[in-house]
């Protein structure tokens, strides 16, 4: 952890500091933890009330910040500046090995740049390459003919099946699978009249480009013909699924729990909330966001926001959900007005009785 002044700190995330420039800082926390020893930072407007309370030696607001609160860093973006401060402070996580530890399994054929680092049990089949500076976990698997590009890393008890190719840069985290047949099945009556679900067996691969981000336990399935591709720069949190021969475009986000089914494709700078899913076979264009729990099951145009399943509109969603907290007393409403109606008709049906 680095340690350093609150002016140095100010010029390296490219803020405007109002505040004791020499005050030292070693570290950072939430506005209501940080100590006088460490920064925190402002993003969402919700905790603006506890600017006026923290102990934090400098905080990082926006440049239009207007409130209390100690030494301020003011910048573009406060939440990018945050991040800057912690690559600053932080820096990112070290591997705790280097070299080739001889318990790992490497074929003959595989070509490793001469400054990969493998740990222990780790098996990489025969002709697979692997860039500089890449990191492989213990306990990984990588299978043949798989291509890793530089700067990877590869962390515990992740698999790796035949021919997958990850670009550079690329972070799998721990026990993700890449590249497990797809769920293809062709449904039919055997001779003995029993349904039957026969596989299919896939002849294509998984491809993640540069910069790519798989979080923990996520599983994307290889394409039955062609590739299965995560496009470069996208993110996904942890228990993400994706189905086989999808294609998802450039930086977008899949928070944990989405899924998306087989051979969709998915535009540029997506955003799928929480235990979001989408059908397959479906066409979703660049910048859509959809909501936690949605269902999406058709076209999507560009740009649009949906919630619910199935996914609707949000301004559509937002008038349902209203609709729903009122229903309890639009069934009293309707019961009672029930019971007038057939007030009404039994008195009529009494006085054309007496005529």
């Amino acid at each position: 952890m680095a340690d350093m002044t609150l002016s140095e700190l100010a010029d390296r995330i490219g803020g405007v500091l109002t505040g004791e420039g020499a005050k030292r800082i070693r570290g950072a926390a939430a506005l209501d933890d940080a100590g006088p020893e460490e920064i925190s930072f402002l993003a969402n407007q919700r905790y603006t009330p506890q600017m006026a309370a923290t102990r934090a030696a400098a905080v990082i607001v926006a440049e239009d910040y207007d409130g209390p609160g100690p030494a301020l860093i003011r910048c573009a973006d406060a939440y990018l500046a945050y991040r800057e401060a912690m690559v600053a402070l932080y820096g990112f996580h070290e591997a705790p090995f280097t070299g080739i530890d001889a318990d790992a399994r490497i074929d003959p054929s595989a070509k490793l740049a001469p400054d990969v680092a493998v740990g222990p049990f780790v098996t990489i089949c025969q002709n697979v390459e692997i860039g500089a500076g890449t990191v492989v976990y213990p306990g990984v698997f990588i299978g043949p003919d798989s291509r890793i590009g530089a700067g990877g890393i590869l962390y515990p008890n992740v698999t790796l099946y035949d021919g997958s190719i990850l670009g550079r840069r690329v972070t799998v985290h721990a026990s993700s699978s890449i590249g497990q047949d797809g769920f293809g099945y062709a449904t039919h009556p055997g001779a003995d009249g029993v349904v039957r679900h026969d596989k299919i067996p896939p002849t294509g691969w998984v491809e993640l480009e540069d910069d790519v981000e798989i979080g923990a336990c996520c599983a994307i399935e290889r394409a039955a013909m062609g590739p299965t591709v995560i496009g470069a720069g996208t993110k996904f949190a942890d228990l993400v699924a994706i189905g086989h021969g999808t294609k998802l475009g450039q930086h977008c986000l899949m928070v944990s729990q989405s899924g998306i089914a087989g051979s969709t494709i998915v535009g540029k700078y997506c955003v799928f909330g929480g235990q979001s899913g989408v059908v397959g076979h479906i066409r979703i264009s660049d910048g859509v966001r959809v909501g936690a729990q949605a269902g999406v099951t058709g076209d999507v145009e560009a740009g649009a926001e949906l919630l619910g399943s199935p996914a609707i509109p949000r301004a559509e969603a937002g008038k349902s959900y209203t609709l729903i907290a009122r229903l309890p007393n639009l069934r009293a409403t309707v019961k009672t007005l029930t019971q007038h109606v057939r007030q009404l008709e039994q008195r009529i049906a009494e006085l054309e009785e007496r005529t």
